[in-house]
């Protein structure tokens, strides 16, 4: 079989492709930790792989420290997948093609081989990415946003008697605490954000705009949109087993 591997800013996402479908996803945060000790966790016992494909926004280092874990263990050599100006059935907006980045350019492609339509796709993770794609596969182009955690630090950082907290799973309306106060706030600044750039998305696209949300933080933001949205956890990696079945 083949590994899919998705490798984010903060957490390293995989599952194997099998057939049309990807089975036995998983994941580990890898920020700030060793990350062949986190592969021999999570891979150690897994049986070695057909092939393992990859995409990373995490940096050569990163890139580097999986390259030599599988070649150890497996005696394999990743191929890290880049954007390109367009595959299948998708066209970069992009004037440099390979400057969006290639987990956004995976999940364009996974969209647009399951949505009919436009579509609209939200990632969650450590930054926010919103790009919109036409019925045709033509990228019409996105924007970049902080996530929720990235907001808490910057407030953490420029305020001198406020402590950090551990992540609040629900946000409130009003908080009863300055923990849950920074978080309540970080997360409907971002929701509040998402609903009016999908309203405005949708005026210009359409009202059979589709929405997907993806993404690490995407199961909080998504029960307080105003919109509904269809949450697909590995949609980077239904468009990875498309780009890798294809070349």
């Amino acid at each position: 079989m083949r590994l899919l591997v998705d490798i984010g800013n903060s957490a390293v996402k995989w599952a194997f492709a099998g057939g049309d479908d990807i089975v036995d996803a998983d994941r580990f945060v890898h920020r700030g930790l060793d990350i062949a000790a986190q592969l021999n966790l999570a891979w150690g016992s897994l049986q070695r792989p057909a092939e393992v494909c990859v995409v990373n926004v995490a940096g050569e280092a990163m890139a580097s420290a999986l390259t030599a874990w599988t070649r150890q263990h497996w005696s394999l050599i990743p191929k890290f997948f880049s954007t390109v100006d367009a595959a299948c059935g998708v066209t970069n907006a992009y004037s440099v093609p390979e400057n969006l980045g290639v987990d956004r350019w995976a999940a364009l492609i996974g969209a647009h081989h399951q949505c009919r339509g436009a579509v609209c796709v939200i990632d969650c993770g450590t930054a926010i990415t919103l790009d919109l794609l036409a019925a045709s596969g033509q990228h019409q182009g996105g924007l970049i946003l902080p996530g929720i955690k990235m907001l808490k630090q910057v407030l953490l950082e420029e305020t001198a008697e406020v402590k950090p907290s551990a992540a609040l799973p629900l946000a409130t309306l009003l908080a009863s605490s300055t923990g849950a106060g920074i978080h309540s706030g970080a997360v409907y600044m971002v929701v509040a954000a998402i609903d009016r750039l999908v309203n405005d998305v949708s005026a210009k696209q359409g009202p059979d705009l589709e929405v997907l949300i993806t993404g690490g933080d995407a199961a909080t933001i998504l029960t307080l949109l105003a919109r509904p949205a269809q949450h697909d956890p590995e949609l980077v990696l239904k468009g990875l087993a498309i780009l890798a079945g294809e070349t």
